[in-house]
């Protein structure tokens, strides 16, 4: 029996620190810049929350330069910082960080006069900072999404969307995660955006149910009257 205890004390803990909790929020703003006609200075920043909390799991920024080859073709990079807790446990204070640099090819086809569909190509290089309970580490991963649009009036639309990603790490190339993800668009106005859905998020060995909300405000630089 002493050693069936102790055991449990022993594995316990670790379980704790890397189970993933079953739902999260995502928020997120973003704020583009239209430079030009052709070039946009991409920025979003989010705020993830551990569980149904609204304590902090990560903290991203991500920055980079768009080039619009027309409205269908596009292509980007960047860079990119995030901070996210060291562990899954409330009481745990430790955010690792990691810089991103990526990149990315975009596609958008009308499909008919109120459907449009997306396929993104993005890769990443992602450096990970030494924590307490790992070492610095090296990751390229590579994401596919694809998204259909459907807009219902002038002002509402809805999108489904699927993100498939696989991660490079120490010479092994594996499945790293899946958003299969739906959501609710509403216009304010010709510039501002309000996105709100459900993402199912499955890992490598578990899954979890997040609520997604999104702001959007593109400003422009270069002569186009915006509405306020």
């Amino acid at each position: 029996m002493k050693k069936i205890y102790f055991i449990i004390l022993y594995f316990f803990p670790k379980a704790a620190m890397t189970q993933i909790p079953a739902t999260g929020s995502w928020i997120a703003i973003q704020s583009p810049v239209n430079l030009s006609k052709k070039w946009q200075w991409h920025n979003d920043a989010g705020y993830r929350t551990l569980g149904v909390s609204l304590s902090a799991y990560q903290f991203l920024f991500r920055t980079g330069v768009r080039y619009n080859f027309n409205t269908k073709w596009s292509v980007a990079t960047g860079t990119a910082f995030f901070y996210t807790r060291s562990s899954y446990q409330k009481f745990n204070r430790e955010f690792g960080g990691e810089f991103r640099i990526w990149q990315e090819f975009n596609a958008q086809h009308p499909v008919s006069k109120t459907i449009s569909l997306q396929n993104r190509l993005r890769s990443e290089q992602r450096w990970f900072s030494a924590t307490d309970n790992r070492a610095e580490y090296f990751g390229f991963r590579f994401r596919y999404r694809v998204a259909a649009t459907k807009n219902l009036t002038e002002k509402w639309a809805i999108q489904l969307a699927n993100e498939y990603m696989r991660q490079a790490v120490d010479d092994k190339f594996s499945f790293n995660q899946n958003r299969l993800l739906g959501t609710v668009l509403y216009k304010i106005n010709t510039s501002t955006l309000l996105q709100g859905g459900y993402m199912w998020l499955k890992w490598p060995s578990s899954s979890q149910h997040i609520m997604t909300f999104t702001f959007q405000k593109v400003i422009s630089l270069h002569g186009i009257k915006r509405e306020n």
